[in-house]
């Protein structure tokens, strides 16, 4: 079916601050989460005409800006969220202003700059914060080295897997190539945690090892089910076969942190592999409607 030009719809991103301001309009104001515990000390607030003056004021006097373009490539987001209680080395007065960049090729790049809330009460002898570089939220995302342009990779969905990495000869298996890339790199942080010394403290630990388990989980038992079935190719079998050399020269490291060795994930995600394809393979029973601890507390006579 072709579907006539009329029909088709175009993504138009905002270009001024009354097209943003009406763009966010449209949609909910977010909802602030707070525990029992939880005190802030301010809210999120909706910034006037009066403060959104003041965030592009400020952003040239401290030339805030991505790398690229200017400080004065913004449109401010009006609604400021509060972050002084959320985080533990944060000022209680401090706010993170949302930005949007207007530089052109660059309008994908959102960002935000931290201020307090006397300066967005317009007190000129109000806290400064110490300025934040201008992080984008998706440099901060686990697969973001992985990617082929800043703000996310350049083909997503069916097409990403239209094409090798080469771009013009379609692979046996898509995305073998990306699969071997984040077993390679999550054996890369793995080494690297352990050539630090720091072995399994908890704060430097917990991100290389639960990205390890993710990809020995699901990448490395997906490519190695297309090797028992003669589906890779070439290079994606001699690919596969280094990193499992690696993986092999690395495993005095994987116990010193007690992660899992690719033999044995790939042992049983073949025997898994097997039983599914020859109908053998059962889902463990789950109870149904489990009761949850809290009540059952509450229905026991002797609780």
């Amino acid at each position: 079916m072709v579907l006539k030009n009329s029909t088709v719809l175009k993504k138009t991103r905002p270009c001024t601050q009354a097209e943003l301001d009406a763009y966010m309009a449209a949609r909910p104001r977010p909802v602030r989460n707070t525990f029992e515990g939880m005190y802030p000390l301010h809210e999120d607030l909706e910034l006037s005409d009066e403060q959104v003056q003041i965030v592009l004021d400020y952003l040239q006097e401290v030339n805030f800006h991505l790398p690229g373009a200017a400080a004065h490539e913004f449109l401010v987001v009006r609604w400021a969220r509060y972050s002084g209680f959320q985080f533990m080395q944060e000022p209680l007065e401090a706010y993170a202003v949302g930005l949007r960049c207007t530089h052109p090729g660059m309008e994908d790049q959102h960002t935000f700059i931290r201020m307090s809330w006397g300066q967005l009460m317009g007190d000129p002898e109000a806290v400064r914060l110490p300025v934040n570089e201008p992080v984008l939220a998706s440099d901060t995302m686990t697969l973001a080295r992985y990617r082929d342009t800043r703000t996310g990779p350049s083909r997503t969905g069916v097409d990403a897997y239209g094409a090798g990495s080469g771009g013009s000869v379609a692979e046996p298996v898509p995305g073998a190539d990306f699969d071997l890339k984040l077993l390679n790199g999550a054996l890369n942080d793995v080494l690297e945690q352990q050539r630090t010394g720091k072995g399994r403290e908890i704060n430097s630990w917990w991100n290389p090892a639960l990205d390890w388990g993710v990809a020995l989980a699901g990448r490395y038992p997906r490519l190695k089910y297309f090797e028992s079935r003669g589906r890779l190719d070439e290079n994606t079998l001699a690919a596969l076969h280094a990193f499992e050399a690696r993986a092999a020269r690395a495993e005095a490291a994987l116990q010193e942190l007690g992660l899992a060795t690719p033999a044995s994930v790939a042992a049983s995600a073949l025997r898994q592999a097997d039983k599914a394809e020859s109908g053998t393979f059962f889902r463990r029973h789950r109870i149904r409607d489990p009761q949850s601890l809290t009540e059952s507390e509450l229905d026991d006579p002797e609780g």
